[in-house]
Formats: structure tokens, C-alpha cells, sequence
């Protein structure tokens, strides 16, 4: 592991050990102990099925964005989902979206880059809908929206527009780096491959350019968070946490994702859990039982993901901890078009 490499695993676990300092300060582990021995399991049952619902959307989302390039197969789109999911949820650095792509660039044979843009996509329309639901979060539980909450709607919704916006004039774009950038470094190869990598970026996101594309992509995520919820909720009632099941829910889901967005160690542990003990807290939930709750919500999501992940990799003879050396060498590097890519297939 290179230097960087490990400085950044040891910021991670800093974070998330201070986290879990926070999260534990008022915590019994005998108590902890008890809620977790009382819990009602056999609603995780129905909560595994959801779960594997939500993957199902999500590799339906990520086919609507890849269909402005060719018909892409279901199969290796879902099976990507997984493994994608349980490489973050095991892995340091948060490498599952690299290994997700990754993973389909060998069964599907498109460029890196696109694949990547069409990912970014997904998670553009994921922070759309989180900021819906924080919204709704601070209406329905009565309080103001306030600046921060403006803030991060309209950021949101901003970041959307600019993005359509760069969308609907990349060749324009291209046309400008190709006539004043060019010139300059012809002949250079990495010029050559930055170029083709940034007009394969640009091509992954030319979903955002049409209507119905846009309203079945904001349909489908909006599918997606609400099963999302409904796992969410079924955890919740695993432990009994059933007052004002909407804001809980609302409250529980929308602070452990945003906390997932803090670069932590694999799986979010310690900053799930103080965000699960901040959001509960309101609503009079002991310590004890919101870090319960945070446990089982990640362990069922881990070990679901573990075993259908090991299934998938088993069956496509791949290597996770070889894929996890691919994506961090090429985390941040532009692809070159001759990597393997069908000129067919090339935008």
C-alpha cells in the first residue's frame, strides 16, 4: 500500500473511531446487549427481499442512462449493482463504484469513463431525491426549513442545471478544446486520451438532455428511495421503534446516507452510528436502541450483499481484491480509448 494510500485509510479510521467514541459515550454494552437479544428478526426477512428490490431499480436506472449509448443487458447491470455494493460496504476507500464499472466494462465491453458519468447519474438523482426527502423530513416533523436546508436543495437542483446545461453544449465544449487546446499538444498522447476521455464522460451524461429519459430516470429514483424507506422502516420496527414512524423513518434514513458521504472506514461504521444516535434522539429514543438499529441496518445490508457479491464474483471467476488494485490505480486516471473497447462501442 502506498503512502497516500495509508495516510488516507488512517484519516478514515480516525474519523470513524472518534465517531464511535461519540456514538458509545452513553451506550451499556449490557444494555446494548438486551436490546439486540430482544429484537423481532423475522421482519429482516421481508427487509432482504426490499433490498434486493432496490438493487433491481437501481440497475434498471443505470440501463435507462447507458441507453443513449446501445442496448445494454439487464443481467450484468444487476450483478454489477451487488458487487459494486458490497466492495463499499467491505473495502476501504470506497472503492465500489470503480469496481462496480469496472465489473461491467468486462461483461459489457463499454468505455470507463462513460460508465463512470452514467454512475455519477445515479448518484446526482440519489442526492436529488435525499434533498426531497429532508424537505419532507422538516415539514412533516414541523420545523423550519431554515437556511441550511434551502441550501442544500437548491445546491442540489443548481448542480443539475449546470450539469444540463454543459450537457446540451458539449459540443460546443469539444469543439473549443479541439480547436484551441489541441493544436497545442497534437502528437502528445496523454492529450490525445484526455480528450477522447472527456468526450466519453459528456456522451455517459446525454441522458439529462432528454424529457422523457429525465422524468423516467426521476420516477425510478423516486421508486428507489421510497423501497428504501420501507426497508428503512421495517429495520426500525425490528426494535420496536414505532412513534411517528414517518418522521423516524424519514429521520433515521436521510442522516446515516448523508453520513455515508463522510470518508470513513468500510461499511460507515461509527459514523452511522452517531448519525443514527443524533437523528433517533428527538424522537426519545434511547442510545442503546438507535445504535442497535444502526448495527443490524448494516449488517443485514453487508451480509446480503457479502453472499449474493460472492456468488456473482464465484461464478465470473474474478477476484475482488484484484479489481480493488485496478480501481485504485486507475482512480483519478483518464482511460485510453484502445483499452479493450470494440471501436464499435466508442461514442
Amino acid at each position: 500500500m502506498g503512502r497516500g494510500r495509508g495516510t488516507n485509510l488512517a484519516v478514515a479510521l480516525a474519523i470513524s473511531g472518534a465517531a464511535l467514541f461519540f456514538a458509545l459515550r452513553h451506550v451499556s454494552l449490557h444494555r446494548l446487549g438486551h436490546v439486540l437479544w430482544k429484537g423481532h428478526y423475522g421482519w429482516l426477512l421481508p427487509a432482504s427481499f426490499l433490498l434486493l428490490a432496490i438493487f433491481a431499480l437501481r440497475a434498471l436506472f443505470w440501463r435507462q442512462t447507458l441507453s443513449v449509448t446501445r442496448r445494454v443487458a439487464y443481467p450484468p447491470l444487476y450483478a454489477s449493482v451487488v458487487v459494486g455494493t458490497m466492495a463499499n460496504n467491505i473495502l476501504p476507500f470506497r472503492a465500489g463504484e470503480m469496481i462496480r464499472a469496472l465489473y461491467a466494462r468486462k461483461l459489457e465491453n463499454l468505455p470507463l469513463p462513460l460508465l463512470l458519468s452514467t454512475i455519477f447519474i445515479e448518484r446526482l438523482f440519489d442526492l436529488i431525491s435525499l434533498s426531497l426527502l429532508l424537505f419532507l423530513f422538516l415539514t412533516t416533523a414541523g420545523q423550519p426549513l431554515g437556511h441550511k436546508g434551502i441550501w442544500v436543495i437548491g445546491g442540489t437542483f443548481g448542480l443539475f442545471a449546470g450539469l444540463y446545461l454543459l450537457v446540451h453544449g458539449r459540443e460546443g465544449l469539444l469543439g473549443f478544446l479541439d480547436r484551441t487546446i489541441m493544436p497545442l499538444t497534437r502528437g502528445h498522447r496523454l492529450a490525445t486520451r484526455l480528450f477522447s476521455t472527456i468526450e466519453q464522460a459528456l456522451h455517459g451524461l446525454s441522458s439529462l438532455t432528454s424529457p422523457v429519459l429525465l422524468l423516467r430516470l426521476f420516477l425510478t429514483s423516486l421508486l428507489i428511495w421510497f423501497l428504501t424507506l420501507l426497508f428503512t422502516w421495517l429495520c426500525l420496527v425490528t426494535f420496536d421503534v414505532t412513534q411517528r414512524p414517518v418522521e423516524v423513518t424519514l429521520a433515521f434514513l436521510v442522516f446515516t446516507n448523508l453520513a455515508l458521504l463522510v470518508p470513513s472506514s468500510p461499511g460507515g461504521i461509527g459514523v452511522v452510528q452517531l448519525a443514527a444516535v443524533y437523528a433517533l434522539a428527538p424522537f426519545h429514543v434511547s442510545d442503546n436502541r438507535a445504535v442497535a438499529l444502526s448495527l443490524v441496518n448494516q449488517a443485514l445490508v453487508i451480509a446480503v450483499t457479502a453472499i449474493l457479491g460472492y456468488l456473482i464474483l464465484s461464478r465470473s471467476h474474478l477476484s475482488l481484491s484484484a479489481m480493488q488494485e485496478q480501481a485504485l490505480d486507475l482512480s483519478g486516471a483518464a482511460v485510453a480509448p484502445e483499452d479493450g473497447v470494440a471501436k464499435k462501442d466508442r461514442p
